[in-house]
């Protein structure tokens, strides 16, 4: 398995808390319907850590099970 980029493709930095799956996402899930993502502050509860992407995601994504 290749180890992923610390940044992303705008050069900002991946907080280094993310795991090694984090990745753009393929499909339906991503971070910004995963049900421990905080879209206020770019916040992963799992993770814990700021500076999340949206747009990404990582194999502990869960559905989202509220509206915001």
């Amino acid at each position: 398995m290749d180890k992923r980029s610390n940044f992303y493709p705008n050069g900002e930095i991946i907080p280094y808390q993310m795991p090694q799956d984090y990745r753009p996402s393929q499909g339906r899930g991503s971070c910004g319907n995963c049900g421990m993502f905080s879209q206020k502050r770019y916040f992963c509860g799992i993770w814990r850590t700021r500076g999340v992407r949206d747009t990404y995601v990582c194999n502990k994504w869960r559905q989202r099970h509220f509206k915001r």
